[in-house]
């Protein structure tokens, strides 16, 4: 793995902050030419449209690219010091002008949106360093078996190739009947770092369409495990409950009602219940609202409904949680004064 592909894994680009910064639109890419370490060094950074990352540093003192740089046996102190000036412009670079996602290509967080929708199941990321330390397993909510791993490894590992480039693969269970026919799909290929005579590996870079990659997910959901959807409905009920919990004048966040149910990496997924709500049906998803105090972008009578129970905005337009966030631990189920 390269230094840029080390910073810029799992980011997604806003071009219009690479020009605020200094980038040039150069047609097939973003370009910027940055002086460091006193002008003793030069970054060439260039960006293309599919995310790619490009750098080189040039030795100002004899005009030609320092290729040390690269060299892992070069350990010294003095090239230690311009990678690590090097490192840190390209992380101010991300900082600056780029967004996080959860995983490397489009089509891998396409299908975690997918899964999300379908299933109401976001990945966790259960080992926290190492090179394995992006791999997204997803899980079924009631036993917190697999059906799905994403990870992202050198593409060799698959398929012998000479390129030199990281690849995002999901793997998925199969029927192991069909599994010799799988194999025989361009994308697909037997299982990395799994069992592969139960086990497949899936390219995400939508060699297969996302509809395909979607219907071997259901696949692998059904294989490992039958009853998932009793949970689904369990843990709607769980997140319905903490809404009904919430008295007229007072909102909580997407995270708070995470936290009261247990899940409090799950954000997004209270989220995803609250918007597949009714909004005039008979829970308050009103009274739900981003950590912010953001309402829902598009649903106009949110505000109204609050402020008609006497929740007040501030100038910027969201709620002012410092007043109206409803605590159940420090309140007792109640509103205050």
């Amino acid at each position: 793995m390269t230094i840029e592909e080390k910073v810029f894994s799992r980011l997604r680009f806003n071009t219009g902050a690479l020009i605020e910064y200094g980038f040039e639109n150069k047609d097939v890419c973003y370009s910027l030419s940055k002086e460091f370490l006193d002008g003793d060094f030069t970054a060439e950074i260039r960006v293309y449209e599919n995310g790619g990352v490009r750098g080189r540093v040039i030795d100002n003192m004899v005009g030609e690219e320092y290729t040390p740089l690269r060299m892992p046996n070069y350990n010294g102190a003095f090239v230690g010091s311009v990678r690590e000036a090097y490192e840190g412009l390209l992380r101010d670079v991300a900082a600056k002008c780029c967004s996080e996602v959860a995983f490397v290509s489009d089509q891998s967080n396409r299908i975690a949106a997918a899964i999300l929708d379908r299933y109401s199941v976001e990945p966790d990321f259960p080992w926290d360093d190492g090179k394995y330390s992006a791999a997204g397993v997803f899980r079924h909510r009631n036993n917190s078996k697999w059906f799905g791993l994403l990870m992202n490894i050198d593409r060799k590992l698959l398929d012998s190739s000479d390129t030199k480039e990281t690849v995002d693969v999901l793997n998925l269970k199969a029927d192991e009947n069909k599994i010799p026919a799988l194999h025989k799909i361009r994308g697909i290929y037997p299982a990395y770092h799994m069992n592969r005579k139960k086990w497949i590996s899936v390219m995400l870079d939508d060699t297969l369409a996302d509809g395909d990659v979607l219907d071997l997910i259901n696949e692998s959901f059904r294989l490992t495990d039958n009853s998932a959807g009793v949970l689904n409905q369990e843990l709607i009920k769980e997140v319905l409950s903490v809404a009904d919990s919430i008295p007229p004048g007072r909102v909580m966040s997407y995270g708070q009602i995470a936290e009261a149910i247990g899940r409090p990496k799950n954000s997004r997924l209270v989220g995803k219940i609250m918007s597949l709500q009714d909004t005039e049906g008979d829970h308050p998803c009103h009274r739900v609202v981003n950590h912010a105090g953001r309402t829902v972008p598009g649903w106009t009578d949110q505000r109204a409904m609050l402020e008609a129970e006497g929740v007040e905005f501030k100038a910027n337009g969201n709620v002012d949680m410092s007043r109206f966030r409803y605590d159940k631990d420090k309140t007792g189920n109640k509103a205050e004064d």
